[in-house]
């Protein structure tokens, strides 16, 4: 069959396994059951034929680019949402990564999430996050691309806090869901541009949308959402303090997917930014010091998923500067093996710590960390100081409080006080 009967048929066979279970939870069965697991384990298959499928399609397409569109969902003015997608070489490559990780952490997750009090949320959670990762895959317009980026934040954010009765589960998802708006908003805001300057909204068509004067506000306000789902400077700090969720989530969200739509959004536009060197040069200077600050920070974490987390910063960082370079198709490479490579890591660590701890002629062959260049060219007071300010983040999560977070929370609790002055005062029937 060919893709334009095939990719409706197949996103809506993708998108029905999270719908069946967030029906579920609706109606009121919070509890698991055997079903439950049982339906993401086919959903994950489901989704592996689907790309399958896709990507055979594709092939017999002559590869190239495939588009195809939807009736105007919303029309409000001059406004009109019109869902549309795109398959070319990097839905395919990408759609690939995601059917072969997300029926993994699926299967992982069984032995922890067995009709256990609240592990209805759980699947639904996971469901939702790889459908949204699919459909983003897909995407042929930002405001479709939006769409999908908002399910997966959310989501994202909701397994972060999974265990919401831990404070420090709840604080660290507020974390991420603050760093996450600030990003969307730029998603947004570069969409609302496109849909006011630009003659066509299509990926596909961003290559005659350059030589637009909004193309440059456009490509920045993409570069600074892709950013914030990354994790990379200046909105790191909020990547290490999300490793409250299960650890299963943690593979697919911070190790191998989420974390990875940063470089892919700019893969997905890159014919809009890359002829403009303010970005390319924005875009390399961002990577590279995320690269350099992560490496640093992430040696004197001890835990090893925060370890980990810090090596993903790095490894993205690296491939932002990658595609700052021109090294677009070397970076969809890395993207693509680094994220098959934490995966692994991610579902590794707990067993490995335990093999380390039980069994000394294991822990003796394993070598969890070596020494860097700069460690036997730098003097040792150097190397302290540039620990101690490792250890500190290097003050990135002290700056953005005083200069970020506290002026907001200051306004916000002025803001309170007042709405609490004027209801008082109507409650005791005085004038507001």
């Amino acid at each position: 069959m060919t893709l334009d009967r095939l990719l409706l048929p197949l996103l809506a066979v993708v998108l029905s396994g999270p719908a069946l279970l967030g029906l579920v939870l609706l109606l009121g069965r919070h509890r698991a059951t055997v079903w439950q697991p049982r339906t993401a384990v086919l959903h994950s298959l489901l989704m592996v034929v689907a790309t399958t499928l896709v990507a055979i399609a594709w092939a017999n397409h002559g590869t190239g680019q495939f588009e195809d569109e939807l009736p105007p969902v919303l029309q409000l003015g001059h406004y009109r949402w019109v869902p549309m997608f795109l398959v070319d070489g990097h839905t395919v490559l990408y759609m690939v990564l995601v059917a072969l990780v997300y029926p993994v952490v699926v299967r992982f997750s069984l032995p922890s999430f067995h009709r256990e009090q609240g592990s209805g949320r759980y699947w639904f959670l996971v469901t939702l996050l790889g459908a949204a990762l699919w459909l983003l895959c897909i995407a042929g317009n930002l405001d479709t691309l939006f769409v999908a980026w908002e399910l997966v934040g959310v989501s994202s954010v909701m397994l972060i806090g999974f265990f919401r009765t831990h404070v420090r589960a709840a604080q660290n998802s507020l974390r991420a869901l603050v760093y996450y708006r600030i990003g969307d908003f730029l998603i947004l805001l570069a969409a609302v541009l496109i849909h006011h300057t630009f003659p066509d909204q299509r990926f596909a068509a961003f290559d005659q949308d350059v030589h637009s004067p909004y193309a440059l506000p456009v490509a920045m306000a993409l570069l600074g959402g892709s950013l914030a789902k990354s994790a990379q400077l200046p909105m790191s700090p909020w990547l290490h303090r999300a490793m409250e969720g299960p650890a299963a989530s943690s593979a697919i969200f911070y190790g191998a997917l989420s974390v990875h739509l940063g470089p892919f959004l700019l893969l997905r536009t890159h014919e809009l930014w890359w002829p403009s060197g303010i970005a390319c040069a924005t875009m390399l200077a961002i990577g590279l010091l995320t690269a350099v600050w992560a490496t640093l920070v992430g040696r004197t974490r001890p835990d090893a998923k925060t370890a980990l987390a810090y090596s993903t910063m790095a490894q993205i960082g690296v491939m932002y500067a990658e595609l700052a370079v021109g090294l677009h198709t070397l970076a969809a490479i890395h993207l693509f093996a680094h994220a098959g490579l934490r995966t692994w890591q991610f579902l590794r660590s707990s067993s490995l710590i335990q093999d380390c701890q039980d069994n000394p002629v294991f822990a003796g062959s394993v070598t969890l960390q070596r020494r860097l260049f700069f460690e036997h060219v730098l003097p040792v007071a150097v190397q302290r100081r540039l620990y101690l300010a490792a250890v500190r983040l290097f003050w990135v999560d002290a700056l953005q409080w005083h200069l970020v977070a506290r002026p907001f929370l200051g306004l916000f609790h002025a803001i309170a006080r007042a709405e609490d002055t004027i209801l008082g005062r109507r409650n005791r029937g005085g004038a507001p």
